[in-house]
């Protein structure tokens, strides 16, 4: 049986490196998706960030309602940060909603480890521990280890040189090309959702060689171009399918740091205790991958506090009784709310005068070098979360994604400069791009409308899913089925149905140590962390 429905991630693909290779015909596939069918530009949640973004096109609804704001975000109410995983999602995923007799495959999708059980399978992605059992159920692992190489269909990190993760990401996308209509045929499914990460990958690295005379000056492309044969592949095994390759957010260079935790030292509104030294714990992070793992096997209690360190090291080394306002990981900012953190200094009355106060100051910074402004909004909660987990959304959320500016949340006060340069620490080669708020998606298929828009939602992915299915979308979904990417025929022989509202998803739990351990190396490693 072929699936009926794809639903493939091009994780961090973007229309300004896409529609020049289309129009160079070195992507055939995505072109001819948008020549028989509908393309639009797609507009990602806050932060624009693989897990939680990814959680939201597949539920329907924004973080405030799932409650995934980041796989490493600030944990509510203290002074630290810790990893999210699908037990943190609050309401249902797609491949829980529809009917019990449609068979899925979902794989590599981020933030779905552990894996649930669901009516076909399930191989869960980013945010699964390296090692850790990723399928459900779990005899799909071992046929899938007898067959194929399983580091080739695992998430990459540059742990050698930059020409040998390329290589690795060319090889893993020729894998995946082979595994997943492996995987489908064997599981029967109806519905295939996807995720290939390697185009994130590769524009985090390698961005900064594009337009150069670096051998690596065409890597992204060339990333572009695999995944496009690797797409085509799919649907070659599946040419009646429906197909929606989607991205979360799209990708752009990525300028400087800001150190804002320093500004708003400098400002008053926080205070610097004393400077963290640097322990041998906290450099070893420092260290290259090989070296990391080789630490571990010998001295498995040192990378632990390694992890500790990092946990609680993320937001600064301040003085929280004297600090009003702090940022965290992805851009948000939070007062020191009395009440609300432990060491909270700023009374409830108080906070929307200095909420108003710090959202026009920050919103009027300037990049020193430029003159022009580091970020493009500054959000209030209430605007962009609504539902039962916004209580952990930050106050306000800092929009340098789509300006190229990221805020780095754990610069000391000894680093005074506004805008710094970009390397992490114990990241062997620094991003050159990061994160913008508009993806992709280009669909084709029986079922789907010729044409395009101005702009769709990526939230409105899962309720469109749905609908060509013929299942029906649950009422209060934050999407909506995108009418007009759907064949206007079909649809009035098969109109949009509502369902039940979703009910919260109880499924509580969290990292052990070692698999905590593991999640932290692949994201220092990957440059998500410092």
């Amino acid at each position: 049986m072929a699936p009926r429905l794809v639903v493939l991630g091009w994780d961090s693909a973007t229309w300004d490196v896409a529609d020049p290779l289309v129009a160079e015909g070195r992507l055939p596939v995505l072109g001819d998706l948008i020549e028989r069918g509908f393309r639009a530009p797609l507009r990602s949640v806050w932060p624009p960030m693989t897990d939680c973004a990814w959680t939201s096109a597949f539920t329907g609804t924004n973080p405030g309602r799932h409650g995934i704001f980041g796989s490493w975000y600030r944990a509510p109410g203290a002074y630290a940060c810790r990893y999210f995983s699908s037990r943190d999602r609050k309401v249902p995923g797609l491949w829980e909603m529809g009917a019990q007799d449609i068979r899925w495959l979902v794989w590599n999708v981020p933030m779905t480890f552990p894996p649930t059980p669901v009516t076909g399978a399930m191989v869960a992605g980013y945010g699964a521990p390296p090692g850790a059992d990723i399928t459900s159920p779990p005899e799909l692992g071992a046929s899938l280890g007898q067959r194929f190489r399983l580091d080739d269909l695992l998430d990459r990190a540059p742990h050698g040189s930059l020409e040998r993760f390329l290589d690795e990401l060319l090889r893993g996308l020729e894998a995946q090309a082979e595994a997943l209509p492996w995987a489908a045929e064997r599981t029967g499914a109806h519905c295939v959702v996807a995720v290939w990460p390697h185009i994130d990958r590769a524009q985090h690295f390698f961005w900064r060689f594009r337009g150069t005379d670096h051998p690596l000056a065409d890597a992204v492309e060339r990333v572009y171009t695999a995944m496009d044969r690797a797409t085509g592949n799919l649907l070659g095994a599946w040419p009646e399918a429906d197909v929606m390759v989607v991205s979360d957010h799209g990708a752009g260079p990525l300028r400087s740091d800001v150190n804002l935790g320093s500004w708003l030292a400098g400002q008053g509104y926080a205070s610097y205790g004393r400077p963290r030294r640097r322990s041998p714990v906290n450099l070893a992070w420092a260290l290259p991958s090989p070296v990391r793992r080789l630490g571990k096997r010998l001295a498995p209690g040192l990378a632990r506090r390694a992890v500790g360190a990092t946990l609680t090291g993320q937001l600064g080394s301040f003085d929280w009784s004297d600090t009003q306002a702090f940022v965290g990981v992805h851009g948000d900012l939070w007062l020191n709310l009395a009440g609300r953190e432990p060491l909270g200094c700023v009374a409830a009355q108080d906070a929307p005068e200095l909420l108003d106060e710090l959202r026009d100051r920050i919103g009027g910074l300037e990049d020193p070098g430029t003159g022009e402004r580091l970020f493009a909004g500054v959000h209030a909660r209430d605007e962009i979360y609504s539902g039962p987990q916004s209580a952990n959304a930050p106050d306000l959320m800092l929009d340098g994604w789509s300006t190229g500016y990221r805020v780095a949340p754990g610069r000391e006060a000894s680093e005074a400069t506004l805008v710094a340069p970009v390397p992490l620490s114990g990241v062997r080669e620094a991003w050159s791009a990061d994160h913008r708020p508009l993806g992709i998606l280009a669909a084709a298929g029986p079922r789907i409308a010729r044409g395009d828009a101005p702009e769709l939602a990526l939230l409105d992915v899962c309720p469109t899913a749905l609908a060509l299915l013929e299942q029906p979308v649950p009422e209060g979904l934050d999407g909506r089925v995108a009418t007009e990417l759907v064949d206007a025929g079909w649809l009035r022989a098969h109109p949009v149905r509502a369902g039940a509202p979703v009910t919260a998803r109880d499924a509580a739990g969290g990292y052990s140590a070692e698999e905590a351990d593991s999640v932290a190396a692949h994201l220092k490693d990957l440059g998500y962390i410092e």
